[in-house]
């Protein structure tokens, strides 16, 4: 991976952390006043805190020069910029390779009523449709419109320079979110179940 681009929200983060937060509070509430029902309150806990992970931090889209990574809470996807067969931000930055789809967690789309605050500067140097408008997906001041921006003017120069190596496209489940998820999910229903 050379010249390494990564997208995650700010917002993403900060609810992450807030999140975390909570848990750290739910934490002290349970060591202080908790009622003895130890299991249940640790599933709660470790829940939250992998439903954070997963949702708030663990997404991201990586992009450089050879082509584009998507890390969703449990797919992980590869795809080289020769593989992609359009790059599209309707709902959310998403990816066509042949007849697979990805949609990445991490760029989000912004709402239909961003279009009624978008001023002239906002679009500025940005290629579109004159008759058919701009998506508020794609302007650059939305996640999904800069991931998109950035990964079209990859793919272009990658098209220009046909000596360089494509990634190749892959995709893998994640073992370790599944495995973490399922275990404080369990820990959550035995301990509700023992009330232990």
């Amino acid at each position: 991976m050379t010249n390494l681009n990564v997208f995650r929200p700010r917002s993403a983060l900060v609810l992450a952390i807030l999140a975390l937060a909570i848990n750290v509070l739910f934490v002290v509430q349970v060591v202080f006043y908790g009622d003895g029902s130890w299991m249940a309150q640790a599933g709660v806990i470790a829940t939250t805190a992998t439903l954070a992970w997963l949702l708030f931090i663990k997404p991201k889209v990586l992009i450089f020069d050879e082509g584009i990574t998507i890390v969703n809470p449990f797919i992980t996807a590869t795809i080289g910029w020769a593989e992609v067969d359009e790059i599209e931000t309707r709902f959310g930055l998403t990816i066509y390779s042949g007849e697979a789809k990805v949609v990445a967690w991490a760029a989000p789309a912004p709402g239909r009523y961003r279009r009624r605050t978008v001023h002239k500067a906002d679009v500025k140097g940005i290629n579109y449709d004159k008759d058919f408008g701009l998506r508020p997906g794609d302007l650059p001041s939305s996640h999904s419109g800069a991931a998109a921006h950035l990964a079209r003017i990859r793919r272009v120069e990658f098209e220009r320079a046909t000596a360089t190596t494509s990634a190749k496209r892959s995709g893998s489940v994640d073992k370790l979110g599944v495995a973490l998820l399922g275990a404080s999910l369990i820990l959550l229903v035995l301990g509700n179940l023992l009330h232990f």
